[in-house]
């Protein structure tokens, strides 16, 4: 799992490559957690690269919503492949997220 993060104004952009499970699952929570203890509340995650998602990865990405919209941030998703996407509309968690096909459409969603 590879978890890059830069900021653009007020936005931080957190691109996860790899897979997202039990396994990595900790590691973007403890860095989305670092970033909302720097005062962060508005986000999109850049799925370009993120090849498979778990039960536990979902989980992670509840919390961050959660977590969110709990300060009165913003959230949005954006460039989920076939099969990410296909995860989060069975769970039902594509009705949770704003989801974008491209970055800028999510960054434009987060600004409004």
């Amino acid at each position: 799992m590879m978890i890059n993060v830069e900021q653009q104004d007020e936005i931080s952009i957190i691109s996860l490559s790899g897979r997202l499970d039990g396994t990595t699952m900790g590691e973007v929570e403890q860095r989305f957690l670092e970033l909302l203890g720097q005062g962060m509340k508005q986000f999109v995650f850049d799925m370009s690269e993120l090849e498979y998602i778990s039960s536990a990865g979902l989980r992670v990405m509840l919390l961050s919503v959660k977590k969110t919209r709990a300060i009165a941030g913003k959230i949005a998703l954006c460039k989920l492949n076939a099969n990410v996407q296909e995860v989060f509309q069975i769970s039902g968690f594509s009705t949770i997220f704003e989801i974008f096909p491209a970055r800028e459409e999510a960054l434009q969603f987060i600004r409004a």
